[in-house]
């Protein structure tokens, strides 16, 4: 393990030692949480975090505590899109910490979901107690950075199958889950400038159901005197990409030829800009699928000013999808 892995994951250590919407919020526990990224790379780590926060020690008929709840860990891996699978139990006010690697061994990165299941019958469950983060150590970067898990409500009553309609999914539209919003948002980025030490790093999820579909984004990229520039983006399942490789509008070096707000109130080190990332449509490359009209998708943005990194979920519109997300709940 690198020097600076061992340094990271200790800090890493330290750090981790602490009525439903129809739209996920992503700040309150829910029955379904989305880590948008795991890295395990040589020189890498993930330390992956997840809580029960139900606080009812009492026994049910079945002589189990009411609060205990087992928790369904499902790994895609990047490269292969395949998945990797592992089952917790959380007691009440329970808490579980691990690292990435040595929990899902056969991958490098990708992203991570969690179900929360009834302990009985090992179907997923309203469970709205649970909570998660995460903390992301990137040798290749010299990156240290942290992520709160995008959580998602059970829209049934507590202790009710999660999974109403029994299609083995688990339907984030509204009805049986919390949607996914319609728009994602990056609310600031700094002119990219890799030879400056600026650079940031954009993680998608499709919540299209299969990696056999191909998901299509329109951007509309601000500079910080409203200007506005269009770009596209397409991936299949999961993806980790530098803004610079979306498209150079995303660069210090075009915003300087823009008409931008040279009045940064004291930040010198370059132009500024925001974002808009909307579904246009979802593509079966294999051709075995009709095509999805403004798929959905959640995401995270990783920024890195001289080695030192922050990350954070995107931000969503207050309109939700119109498409339901979809996660196999591998029943």
């Amino acid at each position: 393990m690198s020097k600076f892995l061992k340094s990271a994951l200790a800090v890493a250590a330290l750090m981790v030692a602490f009525g439903p919407s129809v739209q996920a919020s992503g700040r309150t526990p829910g029955s379904v949480l989305i880590y948008p990224v795991y890295e395990s790379s040589p020189g890498s780590g993930t330390v992956i975090s997840i809580t029960n926060t139900k606080n009812d020690p009492s026994y049910n008929q079945n002589t189990n505590l009411n609060g205990v709840v087992d928790v369904h860990f499902i790994y895609i891996d990047a490269e292969y899109w395949t998945e990797f699978n592992r089952f917790e139990r959380l007691t009440p006010n329970d808490t579980f910490t691990v690292l990435a690697d040595t929990h899902n061994p056969n991958s490098e990165d990708g992203f991570l979901y969690c179900i929360a299941l009834d302990p009985n019958t090992n179907a997923p469950v309203s469970h709205n107690w649970l909570i998660g983060d995460e903390i992301v150590a990137d040798g290749s970067g010299n990156w240290l950075f942290g992520l709160e898990a995008l959580a998602f409500k059970s829209l049934e009553a507590d202790g009710d199958p999660g999974d109403a309609d029994g299609n083995d999914l688990i339907d984030l539209d509204g009805v049986e889950y919390e949607a996914v919003a319609d728009e994602m948002h990056i609310s600031s980025f700094i002119g990219q400038d890799s030879a400056g030490g600026v650079t940031s790093t954009l993680y998608l999820v499709a919540l299209v159901g299969s990696s056999d579909f191909e998901t299509r984004l329109d951007l509309t990229i601000y500079n910080n005197n409203e200007q506005a520039f269009s770009a596209t983006h397409a991936f299949r399942c999961w993806d980790a990409v530098e803004l610079s490789d979306i498209d150079s509008l995303f660069d210090d070096s075009f915003l300087v030829t823009t008409i931008y707000d040279s009045a940064t109130g004291g930040l010198l080190i370059g132009t500024t800009g925001w974002a808009r990332l909307d579904g246009d449509r979802a593509v079966d490359v294999v051709g075995n699928e009709p095509q999805v009209i403004d798929p959905p998708f959640v995401g995270a943005l990783a920024q890195s000013l001289d080695g030192f990194a922050s990350g954070h979920l995107l931000h969503e519109s207050d309109a939700a999808n119109a498409i339901g997300g979809v996660l196999d709940s591998l029943q």
